[in-house]
């Protein structure tokens, strides 16, 4: 009897188990299947096996039979190469999007991007795109501000924290706060990951109290063990419950600023304006009055506060009785110099 033709969706699901499976390490279908559900497919380990009976046809070079006796088992050629579709301005693209998140990310959450950095590298030496090896020269990402090194996590930490919310559980953690000198024990409910600045961040609460959503560096995490039970925000999405967190919000609602900016410091709201919703004036003495509706958050004041005596808070009252405070307080520090 005759093999039907494959399918799309058979190649489509080819290319999957190509990428689960290793040179050294036989698989039966129904490891094949197992470790699909791993990977979050909805699948029949009956569908797997009709899979596996026309890959071996599809991808020759690629899929050896190893035992014809039932069950069959399968493995990578030896001398193996992973299958790559990549293109060589495909192999750009993920070259610089990796560069980009160098600088933002913690080292060990970048190890599963690096086997796909090194087949970009593969498919530019192989492809002879001399225009395309050279376009990563050509472009350099920067930062505004002063860039600190990303704090150390553990391994563990963070395959412990992925598999956590991968499988939506409940952790039992030691937490070292930012003021104790001992770590302490929770049960927390993970609801996402989030990477601020150079700082990894936990979203979630703490055991019986769902509604207060906490945040919680990473790098503060002693040890993780992953529990049993799930966890309330399995199906939350992490924008929904990040939203005005890390902000540091101060107020719920929006505020009506009111900024004042020498000329040469506040240019740049022309191109890169706060929001849609900005106006910019400019006054007969050559400042540049701003006006928009904001979000009240630290984020806010750090901006401010980045500019020096280039701006003057005008609006409202209570952020510029604020500023004034600051501005007293710092003054003390240094009028002795």
């Amino acid at each position: 009897m005759s093999k039907r033709p494959p399918t799309t969706e058979a190649i489509r699901r080819g290319f999957s188990i190509l990428g689960l499976m290793k040179p050294n390490v036989s698989l039966t279908s129904k490891g094949i299947h197992s470790r699909l559900l791993d990977q979050g497919f909805s699948i029949s380990l009956r569908t797997v096996e009709r899979d596996m009976q026309l890959l071996p046809d599809i991808f020759p070079e690629r899929i050896l039979v190893i035992d014809l006796s039932k069950p069959y088992t399968y493995r990578l050629p030896r001398h193996h190469r992973k299958y790559s579709g990549m293109n060589p301005e495909e192999a750009v693209c993920l070259q610089l999007a990796f560069d980009y998140l160098i600088p933002l990310l913690p080292n060990r959450s970048l190890d599963p991007i690096a086997p796909y950095l090194r087949e970009a590298e593969n498919v530019l030496e192989e492809s002879q795109a001399a225009k395309m090896q050279k376009w990563k020269s050509k472009v350099l990402t920067q930062y505004e501000g002063l860039q600190l090194q990303p704090a150390t996590i553990d391994s563990d930490i963070l395959s412990n924290m992925h598999l956590a919310l991968w499988d939506g559980r409940t952790i039992k953690v030691s937490y070292l706060s930012k003021n104790q000198t001992k770590p302490k024990d929770y049960v927390l409910h993970p609801g996402g990951l989030v990477y601020r600045g150079r700082v990894s961040y936990m979203v979630g609460s703490f055991e019986g109290n769902p509604e207060n959503i906490i945040y919680l560096p990473l790098h503060r995490f002693k040890k993780i063990s992953v529990l049993d039970d799930f966890s309330v925000h399995e199906d939350k999405d992490i924008r929904n419950l990040t939203e005005g967190l890390l902000g540091f919000k101060v107020n719920p609602n929006k505020i009506n600023l009111e900024l004042k900016f020498s000329k040469f410091a506040g240019t740049h709201l022309y191109e890169s304006p706060l929001s849609d919703t900005q106006k910019i004036t400019s006054t007969k003495d050559g400042y540049l009055k701003v006006k928009d509706a904001v979000t009240d958050d630290m984020e806010l004041r750090f901006w401010i506060r980045g500019f020096g005596d280039e701006v003057e808070v005008l609006k409202p009252k209570t952020l510029r009785q604020e500023f004034a405070t600051i501005s007293k307080l710092m003054n003390k520090k240094y009028e002795n110099d």
